[in-house]
């Protein structure tokens, strides 16, 4: 498989917000059972006719993705596969068949640069889109749970390239071209291939109980003066951080809902806020923007109700940020979509470690 390369290095942004004084919660405790999951499940998308471009593809580029998208409806596959197979190959070749490979492998070849070890099937099969993409499938539906792996690491498992997180950078521009292709049957699903349907689950135990947003992380930056980071947008104002950051060492770590809330904000690759939700607690009192995810990792809608501990997405570097991290901001009230430089923050550092959240 063809090499990749990500950095990983920790970092922190800046917003512009306005501080007040920190708001103490009184949540209540209640109690819902699940009334529907947000997993990847559901069916696949056919594919209509071909676009002439999409983003940055076009021509053959879009023809091999069809093949992609067919393989894994061929195979009784969702559209979370479908995605998953055309972000692997944007990572591989462009879409592209190419008949050559790199210093690593020298004998791959095709859209998903298979070797010729005997796994993928003969040069002929390795060149073919729709049959290089079944075998690429077939041994995706190998991997224990691939349905609940973030997809840069499903992938990953396939592919083995040196660097896991190589095709995450590819999940948007995928996700684009599953939609365009599937015209109208594929309007409804989002860059996780999950949820085609509207938002209102229910998803876990509602309880009432904090957890820390980002399990195995070490706070990075706190809430407070300090001198804005190289390359952060906003000039004199960022020399004020509006939220506080974690970052996960050695690898990105999966962001969860801090408290029981109800998601009313899902951006993807929204300017200087990248990929996040934002959530208001149950009780109205509070509410919590989470930014910089993963692009296409989220796993929530608006509308969803959500308890602590619920999976929202991806630590990732999206926006303006020089590296990967989460940044989380409170705000006080219930605000449908709280954002600069509108609205004031408050520092969560005090209201986590009074609800028990150590970090």
């Amino acid at each position: 498989m063809k090499q990749g390369s990500s950095a990983a290095v920790l970092a922190v942004a800046a917003f512009l917000f306005a501080p007040v004084l920190i708001v103490m919660l009184f949540l209540g405790t209640g109690g819902a059972k699940a009334a529907a999951s947000c997993g990847v499940g559901g069916t696949s998308v056919a594919v209509g006719n071909v676009p002439a471009k999409v983003g940055a593809f076009s021509g053959k580029q879009l023809e091999n993705a069809a093949a992609i998208m067919k393989a894994a409806k061929d195979l009784g596959l969702p559209a979370a596969a479908q995605i998953l197979g055309v972000q692997a190959a944007i990572g591989e070749s462009t879409l592209n068949v190419i008949d050559y490979g790199d210093a690593a492998g020298p004998d791959s070849r095709g859209l998903f640069q298979q070797r010729a070890n005997g796994a993928w099937g003969s040069y002929a099969d390795r060149m073919d889109p729709h049959t290089s993409a079944t075998n690429f499938f077939k041994a995706l539906t190998k991997v224990s749970g691939w349905e609940q792996l973030e997809p840069s690491t499903a992938i990953h498992r396939v592919q083995r390239n040196t660097v896991e997180d190589h095709y995450a950078q590819f999940r948007a521009p995928a996700a684009e071209i599953v939609k365009a292709l599937g015209g109208e049957a594929g309007a409804g699903i989002d860059a996780s291939g999950a949820c085609p349907s509207a938002g209102g689950a229910v998803v876990g135990q509602l309880s009432g109980k904090w957890v820390h947003p980002l399990p195995g992380a070490a706070m990075s930056s706190g809430y407070g003066p300090r001198p804005a980071p190289p390359g952060t947008v906003g000039g004199v104002l960022a020399n004020f951080h509006y939220g506080i950051d974690f970052a996960t060492p050695g690898h990105a770590g999966t962001i969860v809902a801090v408290t029981d809330m109800k998601i009313v904000k899902v951006r993807n690759m929204d300017g200087l806020f990248g990929t996040g939700v934002t959530g208001q607690t149950t009780d109205g009192k509070l509410t919590v923007g989470y930014y910089h995810m993963e692009a296409g990792s989220v796993r929530v809608k608006e509308g969803d109700v959500v308890a602590a501990g619920t999976p929202l997405g991806t630590e990732g570097a999206t926006g303006n940020v020089t590296g990967r991290h989460l940044h989380m901001e409170f705000f006080p009230g219930a605000l449908p979509n709280p954002m600069v430089p509108i609205n004031q923050t408050t520092d969560p550092a005090p209201i986590l470690k009074a609800q028990g959240v150590n970090f």
